[in-house]
């Protein structure tokens, strides 16, 4: 076992901090495990991360079937069985893939763990990929993704990935309803031996326990878990031009989504807690500009806002929002003056003392319950931060000086650094239309 030593946590502090991790080590098959104690309630919370490159079409959705089929049964236990051993300890477990990770997530009785531990540890190893498991799975797959291909926020979320990105990119890092439909046991069983190792993964367990029997059972549990190979680095998402926006035709929609992206600082970066705040003032609170131009001065939008989305080694800024087909001219117009002014009239001290207060004050109720630290930290550690992130947090947001929010306003708030995807009816953005190449003005 390798890595950081067992902490005493830092609970109650006088500057507000979240507690750091009570444990953060790796074991010799290169399993990162960390620990935070929660007693609230009589309950761990247990979030397995395992990061992995998409390399080809067609991966991502036999990661994503994978993932549907792992707590289906092991090779020694079918479905029913796993299910009542579970059932047993007062377990829940559910299993997820996107284009970049698979991810467990779920929560036992505390002095259960070290039994729920040992049949996830069985599960990740030998999942039950046989022909009466993959199959109803994998139709069931398919039609979820055929599914989500007509819903407006999919549509705007693909096409957004296709104008960021580029064709090719694109289809590595989204689901088809075919490509799931034709995956067998056999292709499931090479993606496992590919993906599915523990050199890389990240085990986060929060809740009432004791750090060093924590690490000790998870120790004898996942330890003769295979390292697997040594997995290819994930696809850093390179910067991408702004520029026209990309209509997503959708006759007879009487509601438009868009959707607009421009290349961000990643978490690691230490511009990144300005840029945070920067968002904020723009559209990232309920205070922000575009939403108090937007929705309480206008009434354009009924949902929107600005973020930060964040994966290994990269960051995009996003603005998001909903309007009505008839408000989509006006409201893409008020987006882009709200851009500009974050150069011409920059945050003010004021705004940006609101943010930073905003900003620590969420984070620290968002973090407040065993489930959300637990994944909060799992998230944060696949972005690529350390595990004392979020009991630094405060502190970092604190030393931003205003001058460096000005800078990050100037600097990526740009309307010629953003592009974007429009989903609407052809005559929602009429007036917008460069010519017929499907790209709109902005």
């Amino acid at each position: 076992m390798t890595g950081g030593a067992v902490h005493s946590p830092l609970r109650d502090a006088p500057d507000g901090r979240l507690p750091l991790p009570d444990a953060d080590v790796v074991l010799g098959n290169g399993l990162r495990v960390v620990v935070c104690s929660a007693p609230v309630v009589p309950l761990v919370e247990i979030r397995l991360t395992v990061p992995y490159a998409a390399t080809e079409p067609g991966e991502v959705a036999r990661c994503q079937l994978l993932a549907a089929v792992l707590l289906r049964g092991t090779a020694h236990r079918d479905a029913d069985g796993y299910d009542a051993a579970l059932a047993a300890h007062g377990a829940t477990l559910n299993a997820a893939a996107d284009a970049d990770k698979l991810t467990v997530a779920g929560h036992t009785m505390a002095d259960t763990l070290p039994a729920v531990l040992a049949l996830l540890a069985e599960t990740v190893r030998a999942p039950r990929l046989t022909r009466d498991v993959v199959l109803p799975e994998r139709e069931a797959l398919a039609r979820r993704v055929r599914l989500a291909t007509h819903q407006p926020a999919a549509l705007a979320q693909h096409a957004l990935l296709r104008r960021r990105y580029g064709e090719e990119a694109a289809a590595r890092r989204q689901p088809a309803p075919e490509q799931a439909a034709a995956c067998t046991p056999d292709d499931l069983a090479e993606l496992h031996a590919r993906h599915l190792g523990a050199r890389g993964a990240v085990l986060v367990l929060v809740g009432d326990l004791r750090p060093e029997e924590a690490v000790a059972a998870v120790t004898d549990t996942f330890g003769a878990w295979e390292a697997g190979p040594t997995a290819g680095a994930p696809e850093v998402p390179s910067w991408f031009p702004g520029g026209p926006l990309r209509e997503v035709e959708r006759p007879g929609a009487v509601q438009s989504v868009i959707r607009l992206a421009a290349p961000a600082l990643p978490r690691t970066d230490p511009g990144y807690p300005a840029l945070h705040l920067a968002q904020l003032v723009f559209g990232g609170s309920f205070a922000s500009r575009l939403v108090t131009r937007l929705r309480e001065e206008k009434g354009y939008a009924y949902q929107l806002g600005s973020g930060v989305e964040s994966v290994p080694g990269a960051s995009t800024l996003m603005v998001e929002a909903d309007t009505a087909a008839e408000h989509t001219v006006p409201a893409l117009a008020v987006i882009k003056t709200e851009l500009e002014r974050m150069a011409a009239e920059p945050p003010s001290v004021r705004e940006v003392d609101a943010a930073r207060s905003y900003a620590a004050g969420s984070t620290a109720t968002a973090m407040s319950s065993p489930g959300a630290l637990a994944s909060g930290l799992a998230n944060l550690l696949h972005a690529g931060v350390g595990s004392d992130w979020l009991h630094n947090w405060g502190p970092l947001l604190a030393g931003v000086p205003h001058d460096a929010v000005v800078e990050a306003a100037h600097r990526f708030f740009r309307p010629a650094r953003i592009t974007g995807v429009v989903v609407a009816d052809e005559a929602a953005v009429a007036p917008l239309r460069l010519d017929d190449t499907g790209e709109l003005a902005f």
